[in-house]
């Protein structure tokens, strides 16, 4: 592996990603950020140093090197949607953007240097070298799944950041965000417009944190209205979903879709504290709702007690940051239209935690290995995570129950449609909503 890096290297150095007539003198392999667990990519850390004197801190992503993984995983299109959001979608935001008013409205991404994807059987041919942040102070949180108060506050402040950059492009040129993200793999769903974890996955993995709540108390969710409304999403899951997934104007964005702890940095203060944070796998990005994001963020990296406490306090700090993050002839969406959109596409949020969240609560042990052997991969998912994920997932249940988040639209959606190349023809009339 060093010597195919060292080759490879010198043929990007000298083709000018890191200047013009510049040839690699130097390089240095290391680790750092161990406990990043990354699932279609292998990563390299990379110290080198080119001939005009200048030095590099690199991350190198490599696909997975399993060809059977490769195809479950869809890694050649995550690895496509990530060079399209590098190489397309940041310059187009950041030049919509312009200068800042003062630092608190800039949002940080890693720089790209380099980025190739041939969609070849052979790992080498298709490559990622983005900068090592870690160089910059950023890292992640020391907790492994949910994030304290500090931190979710921090982190709701970067995603309304990152959306505020959609509102800004769409009001200074409308149409062309459309056009930006054509190209976008829409990653959740295959060809045939099924959710890509199928074999009633969603329904059952749903299921696992309804039974345990209807358990742990019968007598007040037994017959409760949103628990008779989450059994009929799951009857019509792929329907369901890809409505969440239609881009609704004026109020769409360019989605993350997987904020959470493991793709989330943060930057720490003297006294430990975080007050900035970036984001890095831009792999599956979608023009959708805020809430795409909001719920899903909320739901993985929150437990029960921090949603009964601060609930409210979260999105009113996102609605507040979003504010702040454009110029005040943008319009954004205040609480009461990010409440509406919530209860109309936070069961996506509850499909991906539901089959995410165990996973990351499981034992270390227990890796993909584990599936690739397993006799029923439906078993492996449905065991993840033991006792503490199903009670997890019973405590969203119960939270999402309480808040009435099963109100999704049931409009005819064409499964073969780009969303964000429908939605151009209605922006324009529809933007002064928010005015």
């Amino acid at each position: 592996m060093e010597h195919f890096v060292e080759e490879e290297l010198k043929t990007i150095v000298s083709e000018g990603a890191f200047g013009k007539n510049c040839s690699l003198m130097s390089f240095k392999l290391y680790n750092c950020m161990a406990d990043m667990e990354e699932w279609w990519y292998e990563k390299i850390f990379c110290n080198i140093t080119t001939s005009d004197g200048s030095h590099y801190s690199i991350m190198i992503k490599l696909k997975i090197q399993d060809l059977e993984m490769r195809g479950c995983f869809g890694c050649d299109f995550l690895f496509n949607n990530e060079l399209i959001f590098y190489k397309k979608i940041v310059p187009f935001l950041l030049e919509c953007r312009g200068p800042t008013v003062n630092d608190a409205h800039a949002l940080f991404v890693p720089r790209l240097f380099y980025g190739r994807n041939t969609f070849s059987k052979l790992t080498a041919n298709d490559v990622i070298i983005i900068e090592n942040v870690s160089s910059l102070g950023y890292c992640l949180s020391n907790t492994k799944v949910f994030l304290d108060y500090e931190h979710l506050i921090i982190a709701l402040r970067t995603i309304a950041k990152f959306h505020g950059l959609s509102y800004t492009a769409k009001h200074k040129h409308p149409g062309r965000i459309y056009d930006i993200m054509e190209n976008v793999h829409n990653v959740q769903f295959d060809a045939n417009g099924h959710w890509m974890s199928q074999n009633d996955i969603f329904k059952k993995c749903g299921k696992r944190g309804v039974n345990r709540l209807l358990e742990r108390d019968g007598d007040r969710y037994q017959d409760h209205v949103h628990i008779r409304r989450l059994n009929e999403l799951f009857d019509d899951a792929d329907k369901t979903l890809m409505q969440t997934l239609k881009a609704q104007e004026p109020l769409s964005v360019i989605c993350h879709s997987d904020f959470h702890r493991d793709t989330l940095l943060f930057q720490y203060d003297e006294d430990g504290r975080p007050f900035d944070a970036l984001t890095i796998d831009f792999y599956s990005v979608h023009y959708g709702s805020p809430a795409l994001d909001l719920s899903s963020f909320l739901y993985m990296s929150t437990t029960q007690r921090v949603r009964e406490l601060h609930w409210d306090d979260f999105l009113d700090t996102y609605c507040a940051a979003l504010a702040a993050s454009v110029q005040p002839d943008v319009p954004v969406p205040g609480r009461a239209e990010i409440d509406v959109e919530m209860a109309e596409t936070a069961i996506n949020a509850f499909a991906k935690v539901s089959f995410c969240l165990p996973f990351k609560l499981r034992d270390r042990s227990d890796t993909l290995d584990s599936l690739a052997t397993s006799d029923d991969p439906l078993d492996y998912f449905l065991e993840l995570g033991g006792d503490m994920a199903t009670e997890c997932l019973a405590d969203m249940v119960q939270h999402f129950v309480d808040m009435g988040y099963t109100d999704v639209r049931r409009e005819s959606c064409d499964v073969n449609s780009n969303h964000a190349k429908d939605a151009k023809s209605t922006y324009c009339e529809s933007s002064q909503q928010l005015s």
